[in-house]
């Protein structure tokens, strides 16, 4: 999500996310894994459409040195 800027008034359906790269036996994992951002305030749910959720703006700072730590190992 945040590689395709997925901030503001951008959104993606919750299912989309779950179900696009994910194998199936892993699919409850990723929902508990947004769940858990959620929580934390990283992602959002969004406010004009049901079981969409977008990344927070405010933290993209913090979600930005996230992406990069997990992608230099």
């Amino acid at each position: 999500m945040h590689s395709r800027l997925v901030y503001g008034r951008h959104h993606k359906h919750l299912d989309t996310i779950v179900r696009s790269g994910f194998p199936s036996h892993l699919r409850g994992e990723v929902k508990d894994a947004i769940f858990s951002l959620i929580k934390k305030g990283f992602i959002l749910w969004y406010h004009k459409a049901d079981e969409s959720i977008q990344l927070n703006k405010e933290r993209y700072k913090e979600i930005e040195q996230l992406v990069k730590g997990t992608n230099n190992g």
